[in-house]
């Protein structure tokens, strides 16, 4: 799974003493998070760990445990040369943690893979501490794959950009968590935001989204409440450009919001000037991501019943949404069909439970989910691309968690980038009344067929135009239409997080699907990197790589291919 724009939260709790000894004398030493080290920065006192450094003897266990709600992953290696495989925690949830022996002398770097700045040191035996140097190598460099072309730093010093959009010759940029406008001036970055909206950043939440259509900017961003920044939902505006400030913001529409990742985001718009919006699963199951022959679901709107069956099935939602509530609930160990919770005011008797009241006494964010977002026996705007302005159907359901829209400056057709869970991220050109297929298709459908969901029966499945088996964080997608970039013109551009790669595809003639060379990509799935005689099918299809954690990429005025990349905080110009 990837979490590409995914800024996580990962606060450990501070324990009294950072190790135990026990009776043998091996003893364990405890590492924790920063709070806030999900951001960039704390790398600059080395205050994303504490502590930075770890001093042990030879047999001693450090553990490193995660006390908050959010994932992080602990990986030996450097952020440069990637792990050495010593040790890897795998994602790390709420309450879990992870240890390891270390047996042998030395000194060992570690890092998150989430969010690579972050870095420590664990020192075992008698060796004296030597921290490794913090240099840049050619593994990464920024490199373009030809020659015809040139890279830059077009920009530096933004915190966590996520987006942006030309507006005549001006470059608007979105700051994801701090929910700022930035505006790039005659190639300059202006000290003062054009804008800034209180947004909740946590995970994927946060100001996301950007396009225009003339002086009209649409923003995409995850609204917060003004009493601690807590979630209220996702939202979409229009504003008015007048070449200083975005004005008049007009609320176009709400879209759930509540769960911290695949929200989604992506906004774009077409040549007749049709704004769509791109909306993730939202941890949401319901008709629109071909779920709606679950009865775990369909019964969940009930609002008081007394029927064992339905409130069997209403328990199993409960089970499955906990995650929005700070209440756990158990089974009593006598009834299957109720509940217990720490809260006073519950009924024990389970046959009582009106599901209002229980929200009533839970989590704000439960109110909303079952308020606000429950609707006909589905979640509404949960996977699917809307068209915003005029407002329109569907364009696409079934999708799982997508940051990439493009148009087609040649034929109009709409075309999309989606992440799978940990398989099959995928391309796919969205025709109208597109089903991804999430979740029961992921990838190419090999076989499967999707059933057909009443109030969208007219919507079908078609394969993704390319996947890849091992996930790489897709993101921004872009048509080449420049005079710089005229030899890629029957081509369509596509960028990951995980490997800082900008794809190549090339477009047959009705611009529908690709031309592959490379015998092992013609099956259009990237399932391996080197064949039996060690050629790499990637190298087909690699532009550029080496710039970290892209995001966001767009062609100027100026013919010059724009790059955002996250982590770096800057914006690399890619020019002939």
């Amino acid at each position: 799974m990837r979490y590409f724009l995914l800024v996580f939260l990962f606060g450990f709790a501070i324990l009294s003493s950072h190790f135990i000894q026990d009776a043998a004398g091996t003893s364990e030493f405890f590492v924790y998070n920063t709070k806030g080290s999900y951001n960039l920065g704390c790398e600059l006192d080395n205050s994303c760990f504490d502590p930075y450094i770890s001093k042990i003897d030879i047999g001693d266990i450090v553990t490193w445990m995660n006390n908050d709600d959010a994932i992080h992953v602990v990986v030996s290696g450097d952020q440069n040369y990637g792990s050495d495989e010593l040790f890897d925690s795998g994602f790390l949830k709420m309450n879990e943690s992870f240890s390891f022996t270390f047996n042998e002398e030395g000194n060992y770097e570690y890092f998150c893979t989430l969010h690579p700045w972050m870095s420590g040191y664990v020192s075992v035996g008698d060796v004296e501490f030597s921290e490794t140097p913090k240099t840049v190598d050619y593994k990464t460099i920024p490199l373009i794959l030809d020659s015809d072309f040139k890279i830059e730093e077009y920009v530096t010093g933004l915190f966590v950009p996520v987006n942006m959009e030309f507006i005549d010759n001006d470059l608007l940029v979105l700051e994801k968590n701090t929910g700022t406008v930035r505006h790039i001036k005659d190639n300059t970055l202006l000290d003062s935001p054009i804008l800034d909206v209180e947004v909740s950043n946590y995970g994927e939440h946060g100001l996301l989204g950007i396009t225009s259509v003339d002086n009209s900017v649409y923003l995409f961003f995850t609204e917060a409440y003004h009493d601690g920044g807590r979630a209220l939902e996702n939202r979409i505006y229009k504003y008015t450009w007048n070449r200083n400030e975005l004005v008049n913001p007009v609320l176009l529409k709400k879209i759930p919001g509540f769960e911290r990742e695949y929200l989604g985001g992506e906004l774009v718009s077409d040549l007749e000037g049709k704004v769509y919006a791109v909306t993730g699963e939202n941890y949401k199951i319901g008709l629109l991501q071909n779920h709606f022959e679950n009865e775990s679901y369909r019964h969940f709107s009930s609002v008081a019943s007394t029927d064992e069956k339905n409130l069997r099935t209403i328990s199993h939602s409960f089970e499955h949404l906990l995650s929005c509530s700070k209440i756990s609930f158990q089974h009593y160990t006598t009834n299957p069909f109720g509940w217990q919770s720490e809260q006073p005011n519950l009924s024990e008797n389970p046959f009582e439970l009106n599901i209002f009241n229980i929200f009533g006494n839970l989590d704000s964010c439960f109110r909303q989910f079952s308020y606000e977002n429950f609707s006909n026996g589905h979640w509404k705007d949960t996977s699917t691309i809307i068209q915003v302005e005029p407002k329109g159907k569907y364009a696409a359901i079934g999708i799982r968690n997508s940051f990439g829209l493009a148009v087609d400056p040649q034929t109009g057709f709409l075309w999309d980038t989606e992440n799978g869970p940990d398989v099959y991220d995928e391309i796919n050109l969205v025709e109208k009344k597109f089903n991804s297929g999430w979740a029961i298709i992921q990838g190419p459908s090999n076989g499967k067929s999707l059933p057909e969901i009443p109030e969208y029966s007219d919507y079908r499945y078609s394969e993704p135009e390319f996947s890849w088996e091992l996930p790489v964080g897709v993101t921004a997608i872009e048509f080449p239409n420049s005079k710089d970039f005229v030899k890629y013109k029957d081509f369509l551009f596509v960028a990951d997080t995980n490997n800082g790669i900008i794809y190549k595809f090339k477009l047959d003639e009705s611009r529908t699907k690709f031309e592959f060379n490379s015998p092992h990509l013609q099956d259009n799935v990237l399932n391996m990197l080197k064949d039996s005689s060690g050629n790499e099918p990637m190298d087909e299809i690699m532009f550029a790589k080496n710039l970290g954690l892209i995001s966001d990429m767009k062609f100027g005025p100026d013919g010059a291919l724009y790059v955002i990349s996250l982590m770096e905080g800057k914006i690399y110009k890619i020019s002939s």
